[in-house]
């Protein structure tokens, strides 16, 4: 069965480019553990994994791969909470 069999067209092709793009290629030990470390970290549940697929799932990682790269280029405006929280600092 080709590996594109559970993965829609446009999320194969934006996981292409996001590899492309990596510069840290290593081989994965145990891939399933790590997907479920990241599902995990992402603050996704288990319950939340038995009703998403697997497409779900990898939109999700790229929606949020995509926003860490946004915040890394441009400036983010403080929150309400990030001000309260720096003036309880001081």
């Amino acid at each position: 069965m080709p590996s594109t069999a559970f993965v829609d067209e446009k999320v194969f092709k934006k996981l292409e480019e996001i590899n492309k793009e990596s510069r840290n290629q290593k081989k994965s030990l145990f891939p399933e553990h790590e997907f479920l470390v990241a599902c995990l970290r992402m603050g996704l549940k288990i319950e939340d994994l038995k009703i998403l697929t697997y497409v779900d799932v990898l939109k999700i990682f790229i929606s949020f791969f995509d926003n860490d790269k946004e915040e890394e280029n441009g400036t983010r405006m403080a929150t309400q909470e990030d001000i309260q929280n720096l003036v309880a600092r001081m």
